[in-house]
């Protein structure tokens, strides 16, 4: 056997890999590109709190829609074609946003409207058979990859924010989207050009024939638990640099850091639960985060300085880092086939939970400043615990 045909399997995973994991990064990067960018849009184009906060609605909708045509889609696209497709979108997302630089105020709300809907639509289309490709290129340490994936997308989430605010500060702000675009589209072509991994087919004689939307009682609490976490999540990422920025009157700098230390802390975090969870079960992750994430609330509301502000996010991150990967597994556990479509609908809820906690804070906040939304917004973990604590008791069940 020669060199060359050894190193060919070697290449192929390392491509498919790039392709994976970049994708993870390029999701990331775009879900922050939008608050990372809300300093930088509100002085450019006067918009208000309620104004700010719309913008996520089309995000929240489209997310949805995605999820739901793509679990009907997967009985019939294959995992990278439906990867592809989102992939565009985000191209689209990408574009779109940078020629809201040039746009007048009135039409550059409903262009960044457009813009957030494309993403949405995307991550919702596609984000679950990123999911499943992940764990198929690595079967063996299927909870692993996964939580690495939502590693990567953390690792665009803590870049972006201080990419996009030191190109702002340079009067050079449309670089920022133009770059994950040049990004977007070189990983598109990758994609296209790789094999991934694709799910064996189910037999024709196999109950129900092929993926289904799971229904259980305990998929719903898991679901609930998605959205009430993202609730969570939006409240402390989307408007992390507005609060820092003006009910801090903190600087532009310790707002990008801020930003940046929740989603650095977001992603070591996966990276240690990424470890961890091959000897921890996720429902222990998924009950401690909850309270983590109350404490998190809590010590918001009494910093003031620059240092305790970036490292009271830094703990937020910390809190939320191992929730969301750690439900795709222990959603998927007793239906490991379809872990595309369970992540896909998580992945519904989880904008549809950042998408209503954001606009409830641009639409509430009004003489209210967001510390007191912090104090309120304790309700969030609390659900997403409860649910956690009702949908373990039924899986205990179904094994007895």
């Amino acid at each position: 056997m020669s060199t060359v045909a050894l190193r060919e399997p070697a290449l192929s995973r390392f491509a498919a890999a790039t392709a994976v994991y970049g994708g993870g990064f390029i999701i990331g990067a775009t879900l922050v590109s939008f608050p990372a960018s809300s300093a930088f849009l509100r002085a450019t184009h006067g918009f208000t709190d309620a104004q700010y906060g719309a913008i996520y609605l089309p995000q929240l909708l489209a997310a949805t829609a995605g999820a739901l045509l793509g679990s009907f889609a997967s009985k019939s696209w294959s995992l990278k074609r439906m990867y592809a497709s989102a992939l565009v979108l985000f191209g689209a997302a990408h574009t779109l946003l940078a020629v809201t630089a040039g746009t007048p105020s009135g039409p550059a709300l409903w262009t960044i409207m457009a813009a957030t809907a494309c993403f949405g639509f995307g991550f919702g289309f596609g984000g679950g058979p990123l999911n499943g490709i992940a764990a198929l290129l690595y079967p063996r340490t299927s909870n692993t990859a996964i939580t690495a994936l939502h590693m990567t997308a953390g690792a665009g989430l803590t870049v972006a924010p201080f990419f996009f605010a030191s190109l702002a500060t340079q009067g050079r702000w449309i670089a920022a989207p133009v770059s994950l675009l040049l990004i977007t589209i070189a990983l598109l072509a990758l994609t296209l050009r790789t094999e991934l991994s694709e799910p064996s087919p189910v037999p024709a004689t196999a109950v129900g024939g092929g993926p289904r939307l799971p229904s259980d009682r305990r998929f719903v609490l898991a679901l609930a638990a998605a959205v009430a976490y993202a609730l969570a999540e939006g409240t402390f990422s989307n408007w992390a640099v507005l609060y820092v920025q003006d009910d801090l009157a903190l600087s532009v700098r310790t707002a990008a850091a801020a930003l940046t230390a929740f989603w650095a802390m977001v992603t070591l975090g996966r990276l240690a639960a990424a470890v961890l969870a091959l000897r921890v079960r996720p429902v222990a992750f998924l009950v401690t985060a909850p309270l983590l994430m109350a404490g998190a609330l809590l010590v918001l509301r009494s910093v003031h300085s620059p240092a305790s502000v970036v490292l009271a996010f830094g703990f937020a991150g910390v809190a939320c880092s191992a929730f969301l990967p750690m439900l795709v597994g222990f959603s998927a556990e007793y239906r490991p086939r379809d872990v595309s479509m369970i992540a896909a609908m998580l992945t519904a809820a989880l904008m549809v939970g950042v998408g209503i906690g954001s606009y409830a804070v641009g639409a509430m906040r009004g003489s209210t400043p967001i510390r007191e939304m912090y104090l309120y917004s304790l309700v969030y973990p609390l659900v997403a615990l409860a649910a956690i604590a009702v949908a373990s008791g039924r899986g205990r069940a179904q094994r007895t």
